[in-house]
């Protein structure tokens, strides 16, 4: 069985006192090991390599200057060691010499021990989670770690999610007090959007959707500050644990679905739980039996999360909220207005009115329309908008003219509006002539979709540029261009 070898500062002992000329027998005597062990430090590569290190080569470092080359200008310790390398020409391992610079010049960091009192403070961050393979597709997607810790007893919930956006953000914590049993005095989350709209160190701007689930369950928001991961550490450090422990248990596991990695995670937790805290001394299963009692009740029943979102009405009465269109009444056209959606629906608000409410549509590019939302017929008509169109229209040609009428109808001429204004701005890519082409062939077909206009006239771009490269000038030498001649 090998010896355990002496510490470095005992090998730097031996180089010294053999520098200074003392015996073998001198040298083990004052350090105290054996005369073998002297002679195993003084022989072969490791003789070779002490003696390319000059004795006492720290005092050959002006170490007042690359004190203040480090603290004054920011210059990292490792530039400054390889420079010093360079200059006297002999190896030096970083470690040593980052040793040797604080010796001379120790850090003092002032530090605070945070002390939590049970049930005061739930610390939340997020951090890139474990991707998931879609069986049918093969798409490797990426997931995010939600992560909340109690303060006191360090007690976790975790859990993937696609996004960070606020619907999952929102949603994570409601499941998070549902697995706790109990609600917190304060939340301190990190400054991400779903969060805070406007972080300030002093007083930020809480997310409306944030305030109002912290107003449900009578909860302070208190935003970590902005690159101060020391106001959320406790939740930062358990991050690094997830990442080291359970992410490494994981590693050769392949998910095919969210739930999936959620169960496995979920299992992961009760291990984690029951494991003795280092520094505390206790599990964290045993310190949250003490805490819950601390906690608030869920009296209030479940929360039903709702999103939010600023949105201007359109001209044609709608505005658009997550890829489909949802009506308000025309006299706010042009206007900022607060949505507010749940999973099933759509509340719209103006200075805290409510305007309109409708169904939440799930496919994209869906119109959602309250008739009561529009002007009166003879006052659409008239307006600038509309009859605008139709003057453009009929510079254009008679298609086209023909195409905005139907899609701008004298009883109902915001309904297509969109699609009529999309129409115009077409010829900012064609001409008028191949426009006309295009609104013919959708009149003909009866498809009014821009989409189909553009794929049309693209197409006969296309068969013209092919006739142009066919076409050639007439030859004498062919027998056909001769006989015409």
């Amino acid at each position: 069985m090998a010896r355990k070898a002496i510490s470095v500062n005992k090998q730097n002992e031996i180089r010294r006192l053999k520098e200074l000329g003392l015996s073998i027998r001198a040298i083990s005597r004052s350090i105290k090991s054996s005369r073998k062990t002297v002679e195993k430090y003084l022989s072969g590569p490791l003789l070779s390599v002490l003696k390319e290190i000059p004795p006492f080569w720290f005092e050959n470092f002006d170490w007042e200057k690359i004190h203040l080359e480090h603290t004054l200008r920011g210059v990292p310790l490792k530039v400054l060691w390889e420079e010093e390398k360079e200059k006297n020409s002999f190896s030096v391992n970083f470690p040593t010499f980052w040793k040797q610079y604080n010796k001379r010049y120790p850090h003092r960091a002032v530090t605070m021990a945070r002390q939590f009192e049970a049930g005061d403070r739930v610390e939340i961050d997020y951090c890139d989670g474990v991707e998931i393979i879609d069986p049918a597709t093969g798409e490797i997607r990426k997931t995010h770690l939600f992560v909340g810790v109690l303060c006191f007893s360090r007690y976790t919930f975790a859990e993937f999610s696609y996004t960070q956006n606020s619907n999952d953000f929102l949603n994570s914590h409601v499941r998070m007090f549902n697995y706790f049993g109990g609600t917190p005095k304060k939340l301190s989350p990190d400054n991400l959007k779903s969060a805070v709209n406007k972080t300030h160190p002093y007083d930020p701007e809480i997310n409306p959707a944030y305030s109002r689930l912290a107003e449900h369950y009578e909860l302070v928001v208190e935003p970590a500050r902005v690159r101060r991961p020391k106001d959320k550490a406790i939740v930062e450090r358990t991050i690094q644990i997830f990442q080291r422990w359970f992410f490494m248990r994981v590693r050769h596991k392949t998910f095919t679905s969210l739930i999936e990695l959620n169960k496995e995670l979920l299992e992961a937790l009760k291990v984690f739980h029951k494991k003795v805290h280092r520094i505390l001394g206790s599990s964290r299963e045993e310190l949250f039996k003490e805490e819950k009692a601390a906690l608030k009740e869920l009296s209030n029943g479940d929360y039903i999360v709702q999103t939010h979102k600023k949105c201007i009405l359109h001209s044609d009465c709608h505005l658009a909220f997550d890829l489909n269109y949802y009506s308000a009444p025309w006299k706010l056209r042009g206007e900022e207005l607060d949505v507010w959606a749940t999973e099933k629906q759509i509340k719209i608000f103006k200075d805290g009115d409510c305007v309109a409410i409708h169904a939440r549509k799930i496919n994209r590019g869906k119109f959602a329309t309250d008739k009561s939302h529009y002007p009166p017929n003879y006052q659409a008509y008239l307006e600038v908008t509309p009859c605008h169109l139709r003057e453009k229209a009929q510079e254009v040609g008679p298609n086209t003219s023909k195409l905005i009428n139907e899609l701008l109808p004298m009883n109902n001429p915001l309904k297509h509006l969109r699609r009529a204004q999309g129409l115009i701005a077409l010829l900012k890519l064609f001409t008028k002539e191949e426009l006309e082409y295009g609104t013919e062939k959708a009149l003909l077909y009866n498809k009014y979709h821009l989409k189909f206009i553009e794929q049309t006239i693209k197409a006969k771009r296309l068969i013209k540029k092919d006739d142009e490269q066919i076409s050639r000038t007439a030859s004498h030498h062919l027998r056909g261009d001769a006989l015409l001649q």
